[in-house]
């Protein structure tokens, strides 16, 4: 050994290095949470007591501090703290945001597929009636699928809420009793006067137990087929009357289904008044109901060759036809849409709005 070394002589406890084993055996200190953040008064007043003892009284960070010395820190940690104060009381405080496990969340309620499909369907029921209920016809329905039929649109002035034990609205000579939107809630307040009072399915929506159905009331189940019977043989009688005339030109389809009595009457009568005075070429008839059950009336028809020659020898019909069709008197009078075909054609459609004669 060098004379004058006095450091340890090597051994195997000092040179060897540490084993993993020994390293895994080693206590881990215990995970801490992490200290608060201090305040922004306490900040300000560190950063100006370490400025002070550097700058103003230039004594060293780990150097004691005199009495004389100890008495001018006091005084300016005085004003310091003052400062500070007003600082942390202007400046607005941070909230500390709570932990995600502290948090109030106010999931929404979950709705189940049944839930989503009916109310699906009462939506697609409401926003039909909008678009094809005639003006002034009363809706019967129950408290959620009013409240549908406002947020779509309809007049709340013709709406019938159902409340267990209603009745359904009884028909008379002059006016109708309207409609009644059957939905698991209309059954519950209704029961049995719904296949019994109202037997007509105008439009359905969804499957069951889901299904929304709008109906028409008036009349019993029996009566209202010995009707609808009647008037389809009466239709199917006009319209070969109609057929007849050499002014109408019907598509193949047009003609079988005017052939079958379904079309509305209302139709059968305006083509009649068109073909008085102009050719009248059908493209076909079709029915906006959906879902609809027996009798199933086609309440809509789209005419072309209102326009005729070409060049300086055209010939334009559609203005008189126009003016026909608005000069008739309420019960006839439709909505009228000008449209063009596929080969730029000027085309009209005809329609009536539900619920129809049938």
């Amino acid at each position: 050994m060098v004379p004058g070394d006095r450091s340890p002589q090597s051994s195997q406890g000092l040179d060897a290095p540490a084993r993993p084993d020994d390293l895994a055996t080693t206590a881990r200190p215990a995970h801490r949470p992490p200290p608060p953040e201090p305040s922004l008064a306490r900040v300000f007043a560190t950063t100006l007591w370490l400025w002070l003892r550097r700058r103003g009284l230039r004594v060293a960070d780990d150097a004691r501090i005199g009495a004389l010395r100890w008495t001018a820190a006091a005084a300016v940690l005085i004003v310091a703290g003052a400062v500070g104060g007003g600082v942390a009381v202007a400046l607005p405080r941070s909230r500390s945001v709570p932990p995600a496990a502290h948090l109030n969340h106010h999931a929404p309620p979950r709705i189940s597929p049944a839930q989503a499909a009916s109310t699906a369907n009462e939506r697609a029921a409401a926003a039909w009636i909008v678009a094809q209920v005639a003006s002034g016809t009363t809706v019967s329905c129950d408290v959620a699928m009013c409240t549908a039929l406002q947020t779509a649109g309809f007049p709340a002035t013709q709406l019938v809420t159902l409340v267990p034990g209603s009745t359904l609205p009884a028909a008379s000579k002059h006016s109708a009793a309207g409609l009644v939107v059957e939905t698991a809630a209309a059954q519950e307040d209704l029961g049995l006067q719904l296949s019994a009072g109202a037997p007509q399915v105008l439009a359905s929506f969804g499957k069951s137990p889901e299904l929304v159905q709008v109906r028409v009331i008036g009349g019993t189940p029996g009566a209202f087929r010995a009707a609808a019977r009647a008037a389809i043989a009466a239709g199917a009688k006009s319209a070969r009357n109609l057929a007849r005339d050499r002014r109408l030109h019907l598509a193949r389809t047009a003609r079988a289904r005017l052939g079958s009595g379904l079309v509305d009457p209302r139709l059968v009568f305006l083509l009649g008044r068109i073909a008085l005075a102009y050719p009248v070429y059908v493209t076909g008839f079709f029915n906006a109901n959906p879902g609809s059950a027996w009798p199933a009336e086609f309440r809509a028809v789209t005419i072309t060759g209102l326009v005729l020659g070409s060049g300086r020898h055209r010939v334009s019909n559609l203005g008189g036809v126009l003016r026909l069709l608005r000069s008739q008197p309420p019960r006839y009078r439709a909505v009228i849409q000008q449209g063009s075909g596929p080969g730029g054609e000027v085309t009209l459609t005809i329609e009536f709005r539900a619920p129809g004669p049938l």
